[in-house]
This record gives C-alpha cells, structure tokens and sequence, in this order.
C-alpha cells in the first residue's frame, strides 16, 4: 500500500524525544521480518550517525550494534498482533529468509537457545528489553509479549494520525452533504477481504441476505484493492445513512483502524463490528456515538456471535421503522456525526493521541 510511513514515523520519533532506535514494517501492511526497516531520523540524541549498510531500495538501514545507545522501540501498529507468527516457527523455514537474517539468526542459535520472536530481526542487539508499539486492547497477543520478559508492551492509536492524513480533503468535501431525498440505502458496508482474521466477515454478509435498505460496497463500478482504505468515495457517504464498520480483527480485541475513522472523517453514522468496549473506547477520545438513536448495547456483549446478531437486528429494527421515524433517527445521528467529524479535524484529538503515546512508552 502506497501509505506516507516514513512521515507517520518521524511523528513517532519527534512526540518521543528521538529517545528512541525505531524499527517499522515498510510497506504499510506488511509483516516479514524482511520488511522491518530502521527509522533513519535527522537526529538522535543531538548527533548524527553513520550509515554502515542499506537494504530494500534505500529505505531500510541497518547500523552496528555496538555502536548503538538508545533503547530499541519497535512498531507492530500496522496490523494486530500475532505471537506465534514470530515464534520458534520461524526456525523452520530458515531457507526462506534472506541470508543476512538467516545467519544472524544462526550465529544467536549457537550462543542463546531463548526464543527472540520479533527480537530475532536483530539478535545481536542484547541490551534490555524492547518496546513494543502496538494498536490493540484486550488482547491476549499483548499479555504473551509482555511474559517473555524481553519487551514492554506500549499502546497508541497508530491509526489516528494517519486517518488525518489520508481523509485531510474530507474536512472541506461539500459532496458529502447528505439530502433526504437523495439517499439509496440505510447501510452501507464495505467489505473487501473475507478470508483468515477477517472471515466473520464473510459469515456477517451471508445473514444480509434477509435485509433490505443494504449497500454493499461502493455504488460505483471499480476495483477495490488495498490502496481503497487510504480514500473515501464521497458518493457512497453522500447517499447511505449509516456505515457498518467490520474491523480487521473481530474477537476480543479492540483493534481500531482507519475502518472505523473513515466514517468519522465523513461525518457519517455508524455501528461497529470490533470487540467488545470498542464504542466505549472511541469515547473516551472525546468522540459521541448513536445511543438512544441506535441501540448500542451491543458493544458490552462479550459473545462475538451474539454481538454479531445484536448488530444485525438493530439494522433490521431501523428498516421497519416508518419513514418518519427513520428521518428523526437520522437527524440526530447526523448531529453526533457531525460533532464527530469536527473534533477528527481538531488539534485537540491528535494532541490527544500523542499525548497518549508518550504517556504509555515513557511510563
């Protein structure tokens, strides 16, 4: 995906006091071990350093370990949290990775027999324990990092700063002005990948069968690919009443993205399809959601199946609502929307989440 990282890391970077040596995965998404790069900042520390190697078309440098003095923070807040994935397993496809990797981790099997997880990207580096930077709360994914005793677990809403970015021209987009007569569907709901994490997915759009007033996907006729989540089609917000968010993860983790910020940024209603306590952690960002309008209670329901069909039958309720009383819901979700999108272009949200950031790495 064609995202900005690199700025999105020197506000990592700066909102730390470039206390830091940052690791990052490049390109946005992906998860390799050879995609994680270093953060080449201007300054660390007051000085400049040298250079000793470059990978991956220049974007990835990689330094002398001795010659390393900050703390190693290591971003994981592209994607959920997946322990295994980075465990001792990785011993079993050496042959796969590329060399310099494989011989790293080689020459630290002959000294140390501990498992490094996603510390085995730099073995060598043995001074303290990493901090993990990551975008998920409740989750059991967090709790296995923080036992190994080799990181600390940090949380931030990585999505946040980068939502700001790709939705900037939403702030001023008269073409999401909604009119009563011009809406084609109550819901709308997007949906891209149905398989892996994400197949619930695929079990929530077989139960839409039964509804009506749905629109999946976009009105419009293109392909959707992974660069759709850095847009929004105006259309499709100016002509819906209300999202329906499906978030990457869907267990009990709050796992929240630019999934959930698109809607915000467009001042559209919606409910949402994440763990549970996810509404209850958009508010506690200052943000307003739709209760009494929509019945949110199913953001305390801890069984994902039955937080699955509270969602549906709620869609179900507001469709055979009269088109009176679908109006006046409306009209007072829109206000909240509107509340919302506001305060998304606000410098008090983003002073919130770096606020937050340093709060939770530097404690």
């Amino acid at each position: 995906m064609s995202v900005p990282t690199y700025n999105l890391y020197n506000f990592v970077a700066q909102a730390l006091e470039n206390r830091y040596l940052i690791k990052y995965f490049y390109p946005w998404g992906e998860k390799g071990f050879e995609n994680i790069i270093d953060h080449i900042s201007d300054n660390i520390n007051g000085d400049t350093y040298q250079i000793v190697s470059t990978r991956i078309n220049n974007f990835s440098k990689t330094r002398d370990p001795n010659d390393v003095r900050e703390p190693i923070l290591l971003c994981h807040d592209q994607e959920p949290l997946d322990f295994n994935a980075y465990s001792e397993t990785i011993m079993d496809n050496l042959n796969q990775l590329p060399d310099s990797l494989r011989k790293r981790i080689e020459l630290k099997q002959k000294t140390k027999t501990i498992d490094l997880n996603l510390r085995w990207v730099w073995p060598e580096y043995n001074f303290g324990k990493w901090t993990l930077l990551h975008s998920e709360l409740n989750s059991v994914e967090v709790e296995k990092y923080n036992n190994t005793g080799l990181f600390r677990c940090a949380y931030w809403w990585a999505h946040a700063p980068i939502a700001i970015d790709w939705y900037r021209f939403a702030c001023y987009d008269n073409r999401l002005q909604r009119q009563c007569q011009d809406i084609k569907a109550n819901f709308l709901i997007y949906a891209r990948e149905t398989t892996g994490k994400r197949e619930y997915r695929k079990r929530f759009l077989e139960h839409l069968q039964n509804l009506e007033n749905v629109q999946v996907g976009s009105f419009k006729d293109y392909t959707v690919t992974g660069d759709s989540s850095a847009t929004y089609d105006a259309y499709d917000f100016a002509h819906t009443n209300c999202s329906i968010v499906l978030e990457t993860v869907y267990d009990q983790r709050i796992h929240l993205t630019e999934k959930t910020l698109r809607p915000i940024a467009c001042g559209h209603p919606f409910m949402l399809l994440n763990g549970p306590g996810a509404l209850e952690t958009i508010r506690s960002y200052g943000f307003k959601t739709f209760d009494p309008f929509i019945n949110e209670s199913y953001d305390k329901e801890q069984l994902s199946n039955k937080r699955m069909d509270m969602v549906l039958k709620e869609m179900q309720r507001i469709n055979s609502l009269s088109n009176e009383e679908q109006t006046d819901i409306w009209k007072e979700c829109n206000s909240i929307a509107e509340y919302n999108k506001q305060l998304f272009f606000n410098n008090k949200f983003i002073s919130s989440v770096k606020a937050e950031l340093q709060k939770n790495v530097f404690v």
